[in-house]
């Protein structure tokens, strides 16, 4: 079986604690998160290892694996990258898919910040395998007012075991 083996650095990103049914974030596979230096561009990186349950059926990342991780990237990143730690929903999206990634392959997501508004944040997402980026998306999401919802119980789990977690 084919373990995750995150590079140093990566903590497995628990969605569901303390809930009692898991979330749909949970079902697509174990993500992991690392946090560098601010204002470098690793100061947010969403990180996962392609599964064959991840694919199509021509042997590459599922595009809708692709554009479920570049969401979450798009507002778990940008949301940190601003200094916002509540959920942002997302308003629109577009994707330009460039090259497949495949069985085996880490993936990295980072987010740019475009523009942030009182009400929108506007961020480019890039998905990489090494240097290689394989997918580009453009994301608004909703900045709520308030203190709006925080980052529903997503954390990272600091555990040893959990930066080195099977994938499921």
């Amino acid at each position: 079986m084919l373990q995750d083996d995150p590079p140093d650095g990566f903590l497995r990103i628990d969605f569901d604690r303390d809930r009692p049914e898991t979330t749909f974030n949970s079902h697509i596979g174990t993500l992991y998160a690392k946090r560098g230096a601010k204002g470098t561009r690793d100061e947010f990186v969403l990180g996962f290892r392609v599964h064959q349950h991840m694919c199509n059926p021509a042997g590459g990342l599922h595009g809708g694996m692709m554009m479920t991780v570049a969401d979450l990237v798009g507002t778990m990143g940008g949301g940190t990258l601003v200094g916002l730690r509540k959920f942002l929903p997302t308003v629109s999206m577009t994707f330009d898919f460039v090259a497949p990634a495949r069985v085996g392959d880490w993936v990295e997501g980072r987010a740019e910040v475009v523009r942030q508004t009182r009400s929108l944040l506007f961020t480019n997402i890039y998905l990489t395998v090494g240097d290689e980026k394989f997918l580009r998306a453009s994301q608004i999401a909703k900045i709520p007012s308030g203190e709006g919802l925080s980052f529903g119980k997503a954390r990272l789990d600091r555990s040893a075991a959990g930066a080195a977690a099977p994938s499921r």
